[in-house]
């Protein structure tokens, strides 16, 4: 779930004294040699620091390690909105960054669930006034990885896709033989559970076409 500012960080906007805000996001992928689901978070502040979070998944307050010192460049805006529209944002970093090559090499990104985090940091102590407060909850959809051209630095894209994405796929029960007769009689998918056995020829090899 997104969630609006909590209300110690909104009393200090209203304050208009001045805010500094920082973003975060948590990549949880799959490491291909274990096929564990790991999870890695940068942000675009200057250390590698634990920060509490409000986790998307739960609601509850969690912390969380997040790898500083540049490794996230950019995260576009991102309107609050409370539709079921499917969006998309593009989140750059950099391509030197030993976390997030860890993270597109090392893990396997397809679909990996990503949390984004806005942080507010009180200007005088540049401390967090509260836990850090989802701002985009999706998956990966592509990782670019854009070749940087003589004397320059080349980015990683994740194309990131919201949460909402799930309500259009379809429902695998739809898809039964048992399903589809309720349609007034369709066998469309009539031999969906046994076409993986027939067996078919190519050349002097035969074998099951599943």
């Amino acid at each position: 779930m997104v969630r609006a500012v909590d209300a110690a960080t909104a009393a200090e906007l209203q304050a208009r004294g001045g805010l500094i805000r920082r973003d975060l996001v948590w990549i949880t992928a799959k490491n291909r040699a274990t096929g564990a689901p790991e999870s890695i978070g940068l942000w675009n502040g200057a250390d590698h620091v634990d920060i509490a979070v409000v986790s998307g998944e739960t609601g509850a307050t969690v912390t969380r390690p997040y790898y500083g010192m540049g490794g996230l460049q950019n995260v576009p805006a991102i309107p609050l909105v409370s539709d079921l529209t499917v969006r998309k944002i593009t989140i750059s970093f950099s391509q030197l960054d030993p976390a997030i090559l860890k993270a597109v090499r090392e893990y396997d990104p397809r679909h990996a669930p990503v949390e984004v985090h806005r942080l507010y940091l009180n200007r005088e102590t540049r401390l967090p006034i509260a836990p850090a407060v989802p701002r985009f909850l999706g998956f990966v959809n592509t990782t670019p990885i854009e070749r940087p051209k003589a004397n320059s630095e080349g980015s990683i894209r994740l194309e990131v896709v919201s949460h909402t994405r799930v309500l259009t796929r379809k429902v695998p029960a739809k898809k039964s033989d048992e399903y589809q007769r309720q349609r007034g009689g369709d066998r469309f998918y009539k031999f969906t559970d046994v076409s993986g056995q027939w067996e078919i020829a190519w050349g002097e090899k035969s074998g099951p076409i599943g």
